[in-house]
């Protein structure tokens, strides 16, 4: 199948600017591109440039990754997992301890 390219092979909406990215030989808009490569921050759900923080096999923002009770930041190895949600370790005692 070919495309045009004035759509994007996922939303098929126009490309802004005339620019896209290619991924697999498919032009894509930026969103869908970093979808496609893994690179979509799982909390807000934007495409990743800098910094990332992966766990539980998701990619965030440094700034995105947070506490599902408090919403406090956390770091990689500072966390505690139930129900694919991350916690605190105040939050987690407080929770499930």
């Amino acid at each position: 199948m070919l495309m045009r390219a004035t759509g994007k092979a996922e939303c098929r909406e126009p490309f802004h600017g005339g620019s896209f990215f290619e991924h697999e030989g498919q032009p894509y808009c930026e969103t869908h591109y970093h979808g496609k490569r893994g690179s979509l921050c799982a909390g807000c759900h934007k495409p990743i440039a800098g910094r990332c923080i992966t766990a539980m096999f998701r990619k965030f923002h440094p700034e995105h990754f947070v506490c599902a009770f408090c919403l406090r930041q956390l770091n990689k190895g500072t966390f505690k997992e139930q129900n694919d949600k991350p916690y605190c370790h105040v939050c987690f005692d407080k929770l499930f301890g």
